[in-house]
Order: C-alpha cells, then sequence, then structure tokens
C-alpha cells in the first residue's frame, strides 16, 4: 500500500471519508479531502464529480456522509470549487435544501 509520506489521492480521501463502515462522520477525512482537491490543479472539477457520485449512492450513510462532505467543501474550499459544484444543477439544488447558508455562496444560473 501507500507509505505514509505518499500524497493522498482525492479518490483515497473521498472513500475514507464516506465509507459506509465509518461510525460517525470522519471530520479527519472530511478535511483531508478539502485540503487536498485545493492542492491539485484539477481538484474542483474531480472532487464535485467524485461527489456527485457519492452523493448518489443506493447506501443512505455513503450519501449522508459524501453531503457532508459537499457542504464542508462549500464553506471552506473557495471559488474554484463554487464555480464547479455551479456546473452541476442537481447538487445546486441539494444544497439549497440541505444547507440554505451555503445555497447563499453560489451564484444562481
Amino acid at each position: 500500500g501507500p507509505s505514509a509520506m505518499e500524497p493522498e489521492t482525492l479518490e483515497a480521501c473521498i472513500n475514507k471519508a464516506t465509507n459506509p463502515l465509518n461510525k460517525d462522520l470522519d471530520w479527519d477525512g472530511i478535511n483531508a479531502f478539502c485540503e487536498q482537491l485545493n492542492k491539485e490543479l484539477e481538484g474542483p472539477p474531480l472532487a464535485t464529480r467524485l461527489l456527485a457520485h457519492k452523493i448518489q449512492s443506493p447506501q443512505e450513510w455513503e450519501a449522508i456522509q459524501a453531503l457532508t462532505v459537499l457542504e464542508s467543501c462549500m464553506k471552506s474550499c473557495g471559488k474554484r470549487f463554487h464555480d464547479e459544484v455551479g456546473k452541476f444543477r442537481f447538487l445546486n439544488e441539494l444544497i439549497k435544501v440541505v444547507s440554505p447558508k451555503v445555497g447563499l455562496l453560489l451564484v444562481p444560473w
């Protein structure tokens, strides 16, 4: 497996943060995902696609965790991430429902 020095991929981060076997929300994993997406050039678009996929998981707990990740990223990841999320209409709709405060960060289309 990857050594401790090896950088985490976004995929690894999201899988950890949304693992259906998690007993509770994994805030370390969620924060790691947010940090990682800001480090990578293609981070925001990739992160948004990964989140969109997880949020549609048939496993409710996985989907709920993914929504929490999305909400955290909206609060802490800045404009590049907001712009990407803005391209996914269903994510916009979800954010308005789940987190009206966060929804205000999105520019209406």
